[in-house]
């Protein structure tokens, strides 16, 4: 089960949008870190296999260009902006020695391309060498189960939504495993970080008894206390106003 001593983490850091402080920047990471909230974030690959911290695959939303992630280096990366402001796409080790385990962290490891056990492997090591608290996350469940394996003391968690009715790209068979998590049965998370929008969801109200549940993405904080008694923990969207 999930333990931390901070109950709400923002999502991709205390970000504005696109403007000083934008998702997943040192920026937004260092805004909540000095507010006490804690981080969510997201992780995966350059071409040159250094761990990065950005959500998208495409470079088209927050950059402006077109290309993955995975298609440039990370000197190609770092010269991008991130969104309208002089932010730079960070490296984990980065947002690490920012953070300085001044508040936890869940670190979700992107799945979009599928599993690669290098990700695994060296956010693993980065974090061998972390002090403060942390959690990991990822829709893909091979990841969850790497954690298993080789880091069994890190806390993990399934991500899962109700994946019919968000309309997302796949087969119904992969659907229906992921949004059961039958995998839980091998990967055996400590928490499930589910879609808040289906508090009712079958497969979510049997899996909370067993697995700590976090919801994902609350927009309105306010909402928490009426909220609470499906989720112990919360991975919230708090846009701050730029200065």
């Amino acid at each position: 089960m999930l333990s931390f001593r901070t109950k709400v983490f923002a999502h991709r850091g205390l970000h504005d949008g696109r403007k000083v402080a934008p998702e997943n920047s040192l920026a937004a990471f260092a805004r909540a870190a000095d507010e006490g909230w804690g981080i969510e974030l997201d992780i995966q690959l350059s071409r040159d296999r250094q761990v990065v911290v950005f959500h998208d695959a495409s470079l088209n939303r927050m950059c402006g260009i077109c290309g993955r992630v995975r298609d440039y280096t990370y000197e190609e990366l770092r010269a991008l902006r991130l969104g309208e402001s002089e932010e730079r796409i960070p490296l984990f080790s980065d947002v690490l020695r920012l953070v300085d385990g001044r508040v936890p962290l869940i670190v979700e490891l992107k799945g979009t391309g599928g599993f690669d056990p290098v990700l695994a492997e060296k956010a693993a090591d980065l974090l061998d060498h972390y002090s403060g608290e942390y959690a990991v996350e990822s829709f893909h469940p091979r990841y969850v189960y790497w954690f298993r394996r080789h880091r069994p003391l890190v806390r993990r968690g399934q991500l899962c939504t109700d994946f019919f009715l968000t309309n997302a790209r796949g087969q119904r068979w992969q659907f229906f495993l992921l949004e059961s998590q039958l995998t839980n049965f091998i990967t055996r998370p400590d928490f499930i970080a589910f879609d808040i929008r289906f508090p009712h969801h079958p497969w979510f109200r049997f899996w909370r008894h067993f697995c700590t549940p976090v919801g994902w993405t609350l927009r309105d904080p306010a909402k928490i206390p009426e909220l609470s008694g499906d989720f112990q923990y919360f991975i919230a969207e708090r846009v701050r106003s730029s200065d």
